[in-house]
């Protein structure tokens, strides 16, 4: 009997000590799991602000921005009111000419970036395809254009009930390179050598000194030239656009990277791009001066304006869209500067700042405005 008592006590007391040890590991394992909770939520938190901040965003290369805090030291001339992204809401639409993208694509960026917690999506087509979505279609919120909006284009908006209004906001440069491997054509060339340069056969029937080989001519085609060509064509060739066309030896591109491709391997080549296009890839191409004016230099004869459109109705009616092009015109300076594209003059970016306000139809932060400036 006594054994029986003794085994029993025994097996109570593991029982006990099987019990308090499970409750020791329940302990542990909970422990562990609220560590591992409080990691993926922290993870969660990272991955839905990248998120947020890269949301219908395609990168571009550029400086880091400044922050909200510093929006006073970015007002120039006419100081528009403070906008904070944080309190806005509503998705934003743009699509246009891919030479004003890398410019719209910036400044939703660091929209975003300082808070904005809608989508923006960007869209580079041509200008006369912005249009279209914009007037006929509205489908889009804002026109990238490298040209004032048509007559054609206006009824068209009418009839759609839109109100369009245009923002300069950049000048591009249309600019002549060869390839960096290119030794024996100069830093700047007159027109009539570019308008022999860009219709002969080969280089020594430009300059007799220079080698006789074939030409080989990369000019853009296609959606995202912004009608460069054309600009080019009434520049060099008096309006001649066949002539470039249907020039020997001459390559059409629709995207630049063929043009960057040739100029590793063919030291002859020759074409044109948008000065930004050039400044990333400085080191496969030269840039050429014309008469010896450089691009953005006062006098260079391949420049165009650039704008943003938007309309009247709509900015009055949705605070995002008012917000964005608040916050478009304000930085705009400062992104300009990193993309590689020539700054408006003050005077023109106030009277964008002063249309916008127009807009809004506050005379007393109009009049406010205009004492600041």
């Amino acid at each position: 009997m006594s054994l029986i008592r003794i085994g029993i006590t025994r097996v109570k007391s593991f029982r006990n000590y099987l019990f308090l040890f499970s409750i020791v590991l329940l302990l542990i394992a909970c422990a562990d799991q609220s560590k591992t909770s409080k990691a993926n939520i922290d993870n969660q938190a990272g991955t839905d602000k990248s998120s947020k901040e890269n949301l219908g965003i395609q990168k571009v290369e550029r400086k880091l921005v400044k922050s909200l805090s510093t929006q006073d030291s970015a007002q120039q001339g006419i100081a528009l009111p403070e906008v904070n992204p944080l309190e806005l809401e509503g998705t934003i639409a743009i699509s246009g000419t891919q030479v004003v993208l890398p410019i719209s694509q910036a400044i939703a960026e660091r929209f975003i970036q300082d808070g904005y917690p809608s989508k923006i999506n960007l869209a580079g087509i041509d200008t006369v395809v912005g249009f279209k979505l914009f007037c006929q279609e509205k489908k889009i919120d804002i026109v990238n254009a490298v040209r004032p909006i048509t007559s054609q284009e206006l009824a068209a908006c009418a009839k759609s009930g839109i109100q369009p209004i245009g923002f300069q906001i950049a000048t591009d440069a249309v600019t002549i390179v060869v390839s960096s491997q290119n030794n024996f054509v100069p830093n700047t060339l007159t027109r009539d050598e570019l308008a022999k340069v860009f219709t002969v056969q080969k280089w020594s029937d430009v300059n007799p000194k220079w080698p006789q080989e074939l030409i080989k001519r990369i000019v853009p085609e296609g959606a995202g030239t912004g009608g460069s060509v054309d600009l080019f064509a009434e520049a060099i060739l008096k309006g001649n656009f066949s002539q470039l066309t249907s020039a020997p030896n001459t390559i059409s591109y629709d995207f630049v990277e063929q043009l960057y491709s040739e100029a590793l391997i063919n030291p002859y080549m020759v074409g044109f791009l948008e000065y930004g296009s050039y400044q990333e890839n400085r080191e496969k191409l030269r840039a050429i001066a014309i008469d010896k004016v450089d691009p953005f230099l006062p006098g260079y004869p391949l420049t165009r304006p650039l704008y943003i459109y938007a309309d009247a109705k709509a900015i009055r009616k949705r605070p995002e869209l008012e917000g964005f092009i608040n916050y478009y015109l304000t930085y705009l300076g400062q992104e300009i500067s990193n993309l590689g594209y020539l700054p408006v003059k003050p005077t023109v970016l106030d009277e964008s700042k002063t249309k916008f306000l127009l807009v809004l139809g506050n005379k007393e932060l109009l009049k406010s405005a205009s004492k600041k400036n």
